[in-house]
């Protein structure tokens, strides 16, 4: 019960308080927190609701600061966005009221540490083997392809996917917003 309680006060004195189970799991790709509401979690392409949740929204507040103060970012009333990228690559969105009617919100988007090959993606059912032979010779014959989804849908995965086939003396232009 001592170590136990050692730990949840190193966790919200030095850390980011009840995300440091989920941070620490390399199975969860995106943390979405709405103010202290249960968090979700994705992992392997699912949305699963969490035990996880902040008792109170300035416990939220402190987290979101020690998040965003190392990146010298920061959120208030006058700009209560924040977009922000962790030292890993990992992407942090934040909105505080008065944007969020619900209280603080916070997202990291996490990613793999070894992207999809196209035959991954054949083989987890993204796409039919004839599809990836139709990209695959898009992109040798130089055709332009344009890629679009939503947030977590698998853009990028599927851009280094296909970049692979993109020949060594080839030049790549991207255009994302």
């Amino acid at each position: 019960a001592r170590e136990g309680l050692a730990a949840r006060i190193a966790e919200r004195a030095f850390g980011l308080g009840p995300l440091e189970p989920l941070l620490a799991d390399p199975e969860v790709e995106e943390i979405m927190v709405s103010g202290t509401h249960p968090v979700w979690v994705e992992r392997r392409g699912r949305l699963e609701r969490t035990d996880v949740a902040f008792p109170r929204e300035a416990d939220l507040r402190e987290a979101i600061e020690r998040i965003l103060a190392p990146l010298g970012r920061r959120v208030d009333e006058a700009e209560p966005l924040a977009d922000a990228r962790l030292p890993d690559g990992s992407r942090v969105n934040v909105v505080i009221p008065p944007l969020a009617l619900d209280g603080p919100s916070l997202t990291i988007r996490r990613f793999r540490r070894r992207g999809f090959t196209p035959d991954d993606l054949v083989e987890n059912g993204t796409l039919s083997r004839p599809l990836l032979d139709f990209l695959a010779r898009a992109v040798r014959c130089r055709a332009t392809i344009l890629i679009c989804g939503g947030t977590g849908s698998g853009k990028t995965t599927m851009l280094n996917a296909l970049s692979s086939f993109i020949g060594a003396d080839e030049r790549v232009v991207t255009i994302e917003d």
